[in-house]
């Protein structure tokens, strides 16, 4: 077909030639910018990724100057304190010159006169140390610390309760409390963080004394266990005080065994569905881990009787909890903890670490009633406790029908299996629940005192109270256990956001910071040499923490520096042109270009053909 009017074929070599001349343009812009994405439209999820990749290069390299910013930081700092040092070295020199006997009172005051420019020396250095116009050793405030054997806890406070609580924590009562779990119900803290805190009075957590002694809290997910590094241990000082170590508090809970309470829900919280479990069992494994015997006497008396006690309204699997958080739902629910340990090992099991086992293996679905059905399905069932005959009555196959079975017969069981009147506390350990262990009391429910650890938890990484730390007998390489310690710190910001920082402590380093402003060597020499050793060893332990927190600038930086690599490699992949690849494209291009031009020249002289049919 001949037509004039519309050339098709020219239509379409223009619509190539304008395809090619398009990509020859999107070639000379990466071939001249050296980018592949130059805007949205050459590839929008790339540019989304390059845009944070950007952002996160700009971050690592910001924060590698703030690191070294850091490192200036302190090497100003240890530069004053060197120099702080040698003055009191000198000072305790002449301490030990005017001490001795063949020196006059003439000699003595010449002696002082020296001391006192020494002094006022280091008071020059301590205000004249600054960084940026920051002052760094000008602070007065005075290190306290616990009168305790070998190494030391460390506080800005001079409150012997909690200096004595800390030295609880850090010598048995944490330690044995996780050995403790650890080996009757096989859970561990699976090395997140534990936030350890002493709330004191007008503090929210405080409930004064007679409250909570002590209590866990942690956030938790959508479902599963705690969210990483959300779990804190709260002590309320209020019945912490006078901590009588090395048990602490009164007998007979004794502030161990409250210890070794809350660390099981600590446990439970990291490696169970623990939002998911019902009250009855949190508490109930909570008490059995060090008995409840005391407990439970008690409130038998005040309910008048078994009957009574065990009524208390537990919550079954799909129902609204019901928990009012009385004493005797405390007892009730050790003795059904109990209960359905015993029931597990009459039918072949091992108690209830089969059922933390059930729980722990998968903290993100399994819940009680289900850790109970698995418990009675693998041992081919489990019985109710029958009067006289142990258990041997009714099957229960989940957690609805244990609470049914331990309404019923729970009074009977604890009239004839719980031994209320000796001296074993009822703990899982103890010789009342199995009679071949050792009689458990109330001192010896938690193990202690252990020798000293400054990191007594093998599988949790211990954040100690911002007023405290416990010192190691070596100065670690990483300086996060210092952080909080200090009188005034310096935030030192190594990524986004707030968690991404570290606190650069400033200890004063005057002579009224170390005790010496009114050292007096010739009237008592060797009182002067006292106060410079000890005024030494403050300077000492400030240096270490100088240097430990030097150690982790350092260590950031170079992993700041990897980050940076890595993520500019990965934007390289993204951004940037090949140059080989987008040469050869170009010469694609232009021969299509020439070829296009060419046949739109021949599409244009079609029509010419009509007129040879009119001719």
């Amino acid at each position: 077909m001949l037509i004039i009017n519309t050339n098709i074929a020219s239509l379409r070599a223009q619509r190539l030639l304008d395809e090619t001349e398009r990509g020859i343009s999107v070639v000379y812009q990466r071939l001249s910018s050296g980018l592949r994405i130059n805007s949205a439209k050459d590839n929008a999820a790339g540019l989304t990724m390059s845009v944070r990749f950007e952002a996160g290069i700009r971050e690592k390299t910001q924060s590698i100057k703030n690191a070294s910013d850091g490192i200036s930081l302190l090497q100003t700092m240890d530069g004053g304190l060197e120099s702080i040092t040698s003055d009191v070295k000198r000072i305790r020199d002449l301490a030990i010159q005017a001490n001795n006997g063949t020196l006059n009172d003439i000699d003595r005051l010449a002696l002082q006169a020296e001391v006192y420019e020494l002094i006022n020396n280091i008071d020059q250095v301590a205000r004249n140390t600054s960084f940026n116009g920051i002052g760094l050793l000008n602070d007065n405030t005075q290190l306290v610390t616990a009168e305790v054997d070998g190494p030391k806890v460390v506080s800005l406070i001079d409150d012997e309760d909690q200096l004595a609580v800390m030295q609880g924590l850090t010598e048995g009562w944490l330690e044995s409390s996780e050995a403790l779990i650890r080996q009757y119900y096989g859970l561990e803290g699976n090395d997140q963080n534990l936030t350890i805190k002493l709330a004191t009075a007008g503090d929210p957590d405080s409930d004064g004394a007679g409250g909570t002694a002590a209590f866990v809290r942690a956030l938790y997910g959508a479902t599963g266990p705690a969210v990483s590094g959300s779990v804190e241990l709260v002590v309320d000082m209020a019945d912490f005080t006078p901590p009588n170590l090395p048990n602490g508090g009164s007998a007979p809970i004794y502030n161990d065994r409250i210890i070794a309470h809350e660390m099981v829900h600590a446990v439970m919280a990291v490696s169970t569905n623990f939002a998911t479990i019902n009250t009855w069992f949190k508490e109930g494994a909570a008490e059995f881990i060090h008995g409840a015997d005391e407990r439970i006497s008690i409130d038998l008396a005040a309910a008048g009787s078994s009957t009574a006690l065990v009524q208390q309204a537990f919550t079954a699997p799909g129902t609204p909890e019901a928990w009012g958080g009385s004493s005797a739902e405390y007892s009730s629910a050790t003795i059904a903890t109990r209960y359905l340990h015993d029931a597990i090992r009459a039918a072949g099991g091992n108690g209830i670490i089969d059922v933390m086992s059930e729980l722990e293996t998968d903290p993100s679905s399994i819940t009680m009633d289900q850790a109970i059905t698995n418990v009675a399905t693998n041992l081919g069932g489990l019985s109710a406790y029958v009067s006289g005959a142990g258990f041997t009555g009714g099957a229960f196959t989940d957690e609805a029908t244990f609470l049914a079975a331990y309404r019923a017969s729970g009074a009977d069981y604890l009239d004839e299996r719980i031994n209320l009147a000796n001296t074993d506390t009822g703990s899982i350990q103890g010789s009342d629940v199995s009679p071949a262990n050792e009689t458990i009391s109330a001192e010896d429910a938690v193990l202690d005192p252990l020798a000293y650890n400054s990191d007594p938890l093998e599988k949790w990484e211990e954040d100690w109270p911002s007023d405290f730390i416990v010192e190691s007998s070596e100065v670690p390489e990483d300086a996060s256990d210092f952080e909080d310690l200090a009188f005034r710190h310096i935030r030192i910001q190594f990524g986004a956001s707030s968690n991404d920082s570290i606190e650069i402590p400033l200890f004063g380093a005057t002579s009224e910071a170390l005790g010496i402003s009114d050292v007096d060597i010739s009237e008592d020499a060797e009182g002067a040499i006292t106060l410079m050793d000890s005024a030494l060893e403050r300077l000492s332990l400030t240096r270490a923490f100088v240097g430990a927190a030097f150690s982790r600038l350092e260590s950031i930086i170079d992993n700041l520096m990897i980050q940076r690599e890595a993520l500019s490699s990965a934007l390289s992949r993204i951004q940037d042109a090949d140059y080989a690849a987008e040469a050869a494209e170009l010469a694609r291009l232009e021969v299509l270009r020439q070829a296009g031009l060419s046949v739109l020249v021949q599409a244009n002289s079609r029509p010419q053909q009509v007129l040879q049919l009119l001719q």
